[in-house]
């Protein structure tokens, strides 16, 4: 029924996340692990070779450090991919991509997730986290543009469509936001909330993620700003700037120098939701940090 497919660097992690999907899924599958412990390839590729060796109709691509609180969770996947206009769900998702270089949350309208989220890096308790954007909407499968990666199912003919982009994304960042938006453009996208998983890393912010954001951006500006929501220009404008500075503080603190940051903001800003004051005040705002170091 489900071809799971791991890219596998830690085989302690790689045993519990296998023990956790055979006592939860609850209907047949299999495992393809790709084992890349060396990271000698791109998430891309690494799953494009696994869905290559699937012998089931729906892919699950997962991360290696999950497990499963929801019992019988395959049989809701199912259920959401029988629809064949449905075709990419994950966990944790955003309804609207601008066009600057982001994550999948949009930065300004509530995110879709649904999650046990732990903490690697931060010396923080596991939180359940539920959020949504659409509380009147009892749907299990709300609307999305862009998916996170750490769990996406799909369908093998969508797949067909849509595979990972292992030319441009050669790492492990941007493949999850890419492959959302080509699904985005045929099917729907979806996050459900009828699949709980525990996720026991959080995501970190570097100059390698960024980069790859920029990747994603280049690729589909001419597509940007995708949204399920029915937003006016203003609403678009109003969205496009907040990324804009959400993008500013990522090179602010990531301590790019000044005259690189100002070659991206002029790159990002120059198109139909150019808005003077709001250039101005930006402009301002990259420029005093550079002045106080100086100073």
């Amino acid at each position: 029924m489900i071809s799971i497919i791991i890219c596998s660097a830690n085989s302690q992690l790689l045993t519990k996340a296998l023990a956790s999907i055979e006592n939860t899924i609850g209907v047949a599958y299999e495992t393809i692990i790709i084992h890349n412990p060396n990271a000698k390839l791109g998430i891309c590729e690494a799953y494009n070779r696994g869905a290559n060796q699937a012998a089931f109709s729906i892919l699950c691509f997962v991360h290696e450090d999950v497990t499963f609180e929801t019992k019988g969770w395959g049989r809701n996947v199912i259920r959401h991919l029988a629809d064949p206009s449905v075709g990419l769900i994950g966990v944790a998702g955003g309804d609207t991509k601008s066009r600057v270089p982001s994550s999948w949350s949009s930065s300004v309208f509530q995110s879709e997730i649904s999650i046990i989220q732990h903490f690697k890096f931060d010396a923080l308790p596991p939180e359940r986290i539920i959020e949504t954007g659409y509380p009147d909407n009892y749907s299990l499968l709300k609307p999305a543009v862009c998916l996170d990666g750490v769990w996406l199912c799909t369908r093998k003919d969508v797949f067909a469509e849509c595979p990972f982009d292992e030319t441009l994304f050669k790492g492990f960042h941007g493949y999850d936001i890419d492959l959302s938006l080509q699904v985005f453009m045929k099917y729907k996208v979806g996050v459900v909330f009828d699949v709980l998983l525990h996720h026991y890393s959080e995501g970190r912010y570097d100059r390698i993620w960024l980069h790859n954001m920029m990747l994603v951006s280049r690729k589909w500006k001419s597509l940007l700003p995708l949204t399920v929501r029915d937003l006016s220009t203003e609403e678009l404008k109003n969205q496009h700037w907040v990324c804009i500075q959400v993008c500013l503080d990522y090179f602010l603190q990531l301590n790019y120098k000044v005259p690189v940051i100002l070659f991206y903001y002029v790159t990002y800003t120059a198109n139909r939701f150019f808005c003077a004051n709001r250039f101005w005040f930006y402009l301002r705002y990259i420029l005093l940090p550079a002045r106080r170091e100086n100073g």
